[in-house]
């Protein structure tokens, strides 16, 4: 059994997509191990699928968590595929592939765990990744 210290954060994070216009957003929330929230946000990414959008957030959260400089990571997230994309490559939108190797150099520096939960159990990044299909289309470059 896993034992969680007070180094580790806990990322939960969702991507959300619409086909009609064509748009992809992420939400995300860093967690201490008490449970108390140390930041979220609701981003929208811009055009793109399911895949896309979960695997952007996915990317999002680990950039932060470097940014933060975060050692001990648990990242969950509601998508196996995604999950499995980032162990695999082969299943990457072309757009994604360099950014994803990026985030793979940085996760190599964390202790970093991945784990799966159920749509039912993420309602709350759920609604935070729909909010951000709603906020207009920032350039922070």
């Amino acid at each position: 059994m896993l034992k969680i210290s007070t180094a580790w954060i806990k990322i939960n994070n969702d991507g959300a997509s619409v086909k009609n216009p064509n748009r992809a957003s992420a939400g995300c929330i860093f967690r201490n191990h008490e449970g108390i929230c140390l930041g979220c946000f609701a981003r929208f990414l811009g055009e793109g699928n399911a895949l896309f959008a979960e695997l952007s957030t996915i990317m999002v959260a680990i950039e932060i968590a470097d940014s933060k400089n975060y050692l001990n990571v648990w990242l969950e997230c509601d998508s196996q595929v995604a999950i499995q994309a980032f162990i695999s490559h082969l299943i990457v939108p072309w757009s994604l592939r360099n950014r994803r190797w990026n985030c793979k150099s940085i996760v190599q520096k964390m202790n970093f765990l991945v784990s799966q939960i159920f749509r039912e159990g993420n309602v709350c990044i759920d609604s935070m990744a729909n909010i951000g299909l709603s906020l207009p289309s920032l350039d922070l470059s």
